[in-house]
């Protein structure tokens, strides 16, 4: 009989764990708390315009990634950069023309980075992914281990886990309970996102590339801190990305628009009110993606690739992944790759040479 394997979480460490261990003959059910694949990667269609409310940015460095990229034959292209960009110190001070080097260019995927995941998706067997499942509780039992969710129970050899460790704490009741080093230390673990605000504005022209800009924005002050063009690679259709600050959490989401658009004036000029379409995504009222035992102080990436991680618990039944337990690019989707090709080479090591 089969190995089967509960993996929790259908963001991009759960859906390339779940098609490796398909292809070594599991069994995987992938259980997805949301109504859509991706976690933090939440590629949003505006009009004709494809903009990034989650991950999207790569580089060279990040070489699991692109080698899973070459997998799955997905295209991406150079990040926008030419043109005069713009950096601002303190608040008193306007904006500084800056020239940002090109020595190491980022990347964006063409089609979106959902593209990425949608292309490991069609290569899953048919019903392996149930959304709108939120797990509850996970119980160990003497031979297998049982997941309770809002819609079924399912019973398995194996789970594995990809929720950043303070959402896992938070929102999953374990029995037994986890060894408490663990707990400990999921609280200490940084979630990579959650104090993020992600923005996108939409426009039918690219106005700043007329004006010879790059669209990017680098700024102390805020409320934006970093804003790019994310222009499609056709060139047919027109954004501004980017993050404003932490502190902007305090405003309600009209004053962000409005300070929002200040700043973008104060770069920019009129031009840049003249958007089609706003978006933000507070990542810090994710449901599934916060956690109400996060603390407010950590560092980013604190705890990220932890030693505890990478011990499976419980006699090899439960697994403990996703990006944040990477030690290699700890919270980028170059840590969910490597997460995902670690956890797969534990259970084939655990189950297949038994």
């Amino acid at each position: 009989m089969n190995t089967s394997v509960v993996v929790i979480g259908a963001g991009l460490t759960g859906l390339l764990t779940a098609y490796r261990l398909q292809e070594l003959g599991f069994d995987v059910a992938v259980l997805e708390a949301r109504d859509r694949i991706g976690g933090r990667i939440h590629t949003l269609e505006s009009g004709n315009a494809k903009v990034e409310m989650g991950a999207t940015w790569f580089n060279e460095s990040h070489y699991h990634l692109l080698d899973v990229i070459e997998e799955f034959k997905v295209p991406y292209f150079e990040q926008f950069m030419t043109g005069k960009s713009y950096f601002q110190t303190f608040s008193n001070v306007p904006p500084q023309e800056i020239a940002v080097p090109n020595d190491s260019p980022s990347y964006r995927f063409k089609n979106g980075t959902i593209h990425l995941l949608n292309s490991i998706v069609v290569k899953l067997k048919p019903n392996t992914i149930f959304l709108n499942d939120v797990v509850n509780e996970v119980n160990v039992l003497d031979g297998d281990i049982e997941v309770s969710t809002n819609s079924r129970t399912l019973k398995a050899d194996a789970v594995i886990t990809t929720l950043p460790p303070a959402a896992l704490i938070d929102q999953i009741v374990f029995s037994p309970a986890l060894p408490k080093d663990v707990m400990s230390l999921a609280e200490q673990t940084h979630t990579w996102m959650q104090d993020a605000i992600k923005v996108a504005l939409t426009y039918k022209k690219p106005f700043w590339r007329e004006q010879g800009k790059s669209g990017t924005i680098f700024s102390n002050v805020g409320p934006l801190t970093e804003f790019y063009d994310q222009s499609n690679l056709e060139n047919k259709s027109y954004a501004l990305v980017g993050f404003a600050s932490g502190s902007c959490a305090r405003f309600t989401k009209e004053q962000r628009v409005e300070k929002i658009e200040a700043q973008l004036k104060m770069v920019f000029g009129e031009d840049a009110l003249q958007y089609e379409s706003y978006h933000e995504t507070p990542w810090y009222q994710e449901e599934f993606t916060k956690s109400n035992r996060q603390e407010d102080n950590l560092f980013p990436h604190q705890n990220g690739g932890h030693a505890l991680y990478h011990e499976p618990l419980f006699d090899g039944k439960l697994f403990i992944s996703g990006a944040e337990t990477s030690k290699h690019h700890s919270g980028y989707m170059e840590g969910a790759i490597f997460a995902a090709e670690s956890v797969v080479a534990k259970l084939k090591s655990l189950h297949l040479t038994q």
